[in-house]
């Protein structure tokens, strides 16, 4: 049975509409030591999986420095903790996953930072300058038009923006502290995952960003 709820919510995750809310990965850094965590969960609801649940889905995850550096992740029973050592700037992690049911591969992206300009996963807002509030999605390298952005923030209020023709979005932050933008893509792209054949991409993407009092 449990194995079963796994299976059901991997599947809901592939095939939701992409402004759907629904389990995402997201970066966090812990602002007493600056040691990195990546959760499976959702963000307004405060829901964060164990190994007991369906952070298990999460089997390969890979991160990577500012320089595409790739950094260690150990798997703890609630978390994965990235091994950033004295790596500055943004960090990101990815891990696809191919529901055992289907044909639609799914890729969770998670970002922590601002500060750079260009983009290195395959869906991904990107500032238009160093910490910035307007921000350019792109979906391998190219502007992602009329795309739904959830802005979830510490203090639970949450909005949706839209990207505009050049695929550019300005959000609003009206309270300081951390906060996290969410974006889901369906890609019609196929291909072939560890010998198995897909049809399609579900990109799951978020960007952690830290906001300052004003």
């Amino acid at each position: 049975m449990h194995h079963l709820r796994l299976l059901a919510i991997a599947l809901l995750i592939a095939l939701a509409p992409s402004t759907a809310r629904a389990h995402f990965v997201w970066l966090e850094r812990d602002p007493a030591d600056g040691a990195v965590a990546a959760w499976f969960g959702e963000w307004a609801d405060n829901v964060r999986e164990t190994q007991d649940g369906y952070l298990k889905l999460i089997r390969a995850p890979r991160a990577f420095a500012v320089d595409g550096r790739e950094l260690p992740v150990e798997v703890r029973h609630d978390r994965l903790v990235v091994a950033t050592g004295s790596t500055s700037g943004d960090l990101r992690l990815s891990n696809l996953l191919y529901p055992e049911k289907g044909t639609t591969l799914v890729h969770y992206q998670a970002k922590l930072g601002r500060a750079g300009t260009t983009a290195q996963l395959p869906l991904e807002l990107v500032p238009v300058a160093p910490g910035s509030d307007t921000f350019t999605l792109l979906l391998r390298g190219q502007p992602l038009a009329d795309a739904g952005v959830i802005l979830f923030t510490s203090a639970g209020w949450q909005r949706t923006f839209k990207t505009g023709a050049d695929g550019r979005v300005t959000i609003e932050t009206p309270w300081p502290g951390p906060a996290v933008l969410e974006v889901g893509h369906m890609e019609k792209i196929a291909g072939e995952h560890e010998g198995r054949a897909y049809e399609a991409i579900r990109h799951v993407a978020t960007l952690t960003i830290a906001v300052p009092a004003r």
